[in-house]
């Protein structure tokens, strides 16, 4: 069973981190920041009280038996999100705060000073005698830690009594308790049932880690050994710094307990844990500081002590991961509860000094060579099959399908063995709207592979057989999901070996792979932006998508989400000569939304325009406060990205994309929602639904939320469980609703508008 503590805090100045940063790049007036939230859908603080009662939750993990293997590729991590009432949730003990005797009521009060018994001559108006009221001895609980402790206290009745001679009452006058009774309700959460494959093809209990304090992500690593990594940095569980209003504060930051393993075996038996570490990687803080430490301790069950086993300091070589091979041979850990925990000192104020870990190994019969991975997996995610585009208007791909596609799609592997393999490759494609299509034995990588990354060339709309999307099944937007695999053998793990991409054809242009890393800002007023797209024919463009990442260190003090930041909405059709084609009248503002990461917020032109061939959208800035737009640093569209702070434009020097994306005006638009609730849209397909409708993302909210189907009237009509991931609208009448997506406490979290099609 496992519960969640708080670390403690030290202290160093985040300052220098900004100030580092810009001065690297002053002349160039960009400024790369560090994000300030990445919230975790599915992971919610859990509330100190719940119908003024205190809860705690403890997890049952079922225990781990070797080997034990994690390459994240996959996230093994427990969800510490139970709340009472849940199915897998039971109470089973009420712990009180107070008792006496052996005895708690729920009526009991103390004082824990003297409170007095006083007789007054009622004549002479006198004090007669002042004698203390009766001590008790009380058990005295603190709730503030569990296990709870408990001290032995002597305590008073809350009250003082008054006497009067020549009179057959007394007078009582009550005072204020210190003592008030409580109760601690502790609750149970079963095990989750689900099972892993492990690389002997043996099933493994899922949960291997029993906290998730650490951001399984694809995002942040520079070539790591597989996709997938585990990141520790300076964001709480929830994706929120830890100490948003000290932001220069440095501490224990994030944990990674592994579940009780059983390692009782002889020393003889040569156990060693490895894994894979890299600091920074592709956060916003590029400095390195000796504090920012990331640490491995291992648990003695027996003494219920954690030991300090191997430590690295901030300032290891950026950017590379090392292999680290820690032999347990001490008798103290070669026990059944036997756990591992890796931890991090971070600057509390954001995702930064950030610490990735990759391919976690435990095993017996090991040695310090043992470091050869018999794997070969995917490095990075592949962001579809498009050509120049992550995405493009449903309404231009049809006119001319093939025409956006691209000829080939690459995309690196690693084989992480010391020989070469013969490695083959495919890939499928499902639409929303009832296609698909398979390619596979078109290419192979059989010699020079061993121990190095390769690329994998996946012909698209060329070659024999050339794919191109048929979306003629879709109306108005199209969904399609990639999916990649890699075959070898020998090959340990299965689970990296696929990826998938769901690809999105509505309204929309996009560079980005809807990922933010850093947020890009110019210091500068009148400072420009414009972000070059091209498109086929004339089109008519209404709004402009973008992302702000919020700000939780922008300058000391903080200043969260700068609110006087402003700009105004421009396009221009070509930069050299510059020629503004459109701008708008009225000035907007940054909207730091917290409520989901990467989420896009819509703005609209102040009329729609026709734009055509090469077009430029962004703005000017109206001030010199800094706006923090959504940086994706895995997709580099540099050549697309220009600036102007003075009288020349500029080519960002980041190989990276902005988060802006041009909408276009469209039959259906996947985005629309409702302005009652300040939540994010969701993305329902197909829209309009004949027979049922999909959630993109669903795997990154919670998963014991609901979805619901309000008509017109706001009468809900029907009721799905999140998890369901199919949403049938058989039975319901044709019409428009609204779809609302909650959590499990009913609290909105999304809302779009849904055409139901019979």
């Amino acid at each position: 069973m496992t519960h969640a503590m708080n670390g403690t805090f030290g202290l160093r100045a985040l300052s220098l981190l900004t100030l580092g940063l810009l001065a690297g790049v002053l002349s160039a007036q960009e400024i790369i920041t560090p994000l300030g939230a990445v919230p975790r859908p599915g992971r919610t603080a859990p509330p100190a009280k719940a119908g003024g009662l205190n809860e705690v939750f403890l997890y049952d993990n079922a225990t781990q038996t070797l080997p034990v293997v994690d390459d994240f590729s996959v996230d093994r991590t427990r969800y510490l999100n139970a709340q009472a009432g849940d199915a897998n949730v039971s109470l089973t003990e009420t712990i009180f705060l107070i008792e006496v005797g052996g005895i708690s009521t729920p009526d009991m009060a103390f004082l824990t000073d003297t409170s007095f018994h006083y007789t007054i001559d009622g004549d002479a108006d006198t004090l007669v005698s002042k004698v203390a009221n009766p001590a008790q001895v009380a058990i005295v609980r603190d709730f503030s830690v569990y296990p709870v402790t408990e001290q032995s206290l002597f305590v008073w009745p809350p009250y003082t009594v008054f006497d009067t001679t020549g009179t057959t009452t007394t007078d009582t006058l009550a005072l204020d308790p210190d003592l008030v009774q409580d109760s601690l309700l502790v609750y149970t959460v079963a095990a989750d049932p689900r099972t892993y494959t492990n690389p002997d093809n043996t099933p493994r209990p899922w949960i291997l880690w029993a906290d998730d304090d650490a951001y399984v992500n694809n995002s942040f690593p520079i070539a790591p050994p597989t996709i997938g990594v585990a990141t520790l940095d300076g964001m709480d569980r929830t994706g929120y710094p830890y100490d948003p209003l000290n932001p220069n504060v440095n501490g224990l930051a994030d944990k990674l307990t592994s579940v009780p393993i059983n390692l009782a075996y002889p020393a003889s038996d040569s156990i060693y844990l490895s894994f894979f570490c890299e600091p920074i990687g592709r956060s916003g803080d590029q400095l390195a500081h000796h504090e920012d430490s990331l640490r491995l301790e291992l648990y003695a069950p027996d003494e219920g002590t954690w030991y300090r086993a191997w430590s690295s300091a901030g300032t290891a070589a950026p950017d590379v991961f090392r292999q680290v091979m820690v032999p347990i041979t001490d008798p103290k850990f070669l026990k059944n509860g036997f756990k591992m925990r890796f931890s991090n000192e971070a600057t509390l104020g954001g995702m930064v000094d950030q610490w990735h870990i990759d391919y976690v190994r435990l095993d017996r019969n090991r040695n310090h060579a043992d470091t050869v991975l018999q794997d070969v997996a995917f490095v990075y995610e592949q962001p579809g099959l498009l050509q120049g585009f992550t995405a493009v208007p449903y309404a231009k791909f049809v006119q001319n399908p093939a025409s956006y596609m691209a000829p080939q799609v690459d995309i690196e592997q690693r084989n992480n063995d010391l020989v070469d393999k013969f490695i083959t490759w495919g890939y499928g494609v499902t639409s929303d709207c009832g296609w698909g299509a398979t390619r596979d034995s078109y290419g192979n990588n059989i010699s020079n592979n061993a121990y190095s990354n390769f690329n994998s060339t996946h012909p698209v709309n060329s070659g024999a057989n050339p794919l191109v999307y048929d979306v003629s099944g879709c109306t108005g937007a199209a969904y399609l999901t990639s999916k990649f695999w890699t075959n070898a053998t020998p090959d340990v793990c299965a689970y990296n070996d696929t990826m998938r991409w769901v690809q999105e054809l509505s309204n929309f242009y996009s560079h980005d792979d809807g990922s933010a890393e850093a947020g890009y800002s110019l210091n500068a007023a009148g400072a420009m932006q414009a972000y070059r797209f091209d498109t086929q024919g004339t089109d008519s463009l209404r709004a402009l998508r973008m992302y702000f990442a919020p700000i939780f260190t922008y300058d000391p003090p903080p200043v969260n989400n700068p609110p006087q930041g402003s700009f105004i909405i421009t396009v221009w059709s070509s930069l050299a000569p510059e020629n503004i084609l459109f701008q708008n009248i009225s000035f907007s503002s940054p909207e730091y939304h917290t409520w989901g990461p990467d989420h896009f917020v819509e703005y609209p032109l102040d009329s729609t325009i026709a734009v055509s061939g090469t077009f430029y959208v962004g703005w000017v800035q109206t001030n010199d406060t800094r706006m923090n737009l959504g940086l994706d640093k895995n997709r580099n569209n540099q050549d697309k990205m220009f600036y102007k702070v003075g009288q020349s434009w500029a080519v960002s020097s980041q190989q990276a994309s902005w988060m802006i994306r041009p909408v276009m005006v469209s039959d259906v638009d996947p985005y629309v929602g409702v302005e009652e609730v300040e939540a994010p849209a969701p993305v329902l397909y197909p829209n309009p639904a004949a027979n049922a409708f999909h959630l993109r993302g669903s795997d990154r909210l919670p998963h014991d939320g609901t979805v619901q189907l309000l008509d017109a009237m706001g009468r809900c009509v029907r009721t799905w469980a999140m998890a369901d991931g199919t949403f049938s609208v058989q039975g319901i009448a044709p019409g428009a609703y609204i779809a609302r997506i909650t959590d499990r406490a009913g609290v909105p979290l999304g809302q779009c508008r849904l055409i139901v099609q019979q």
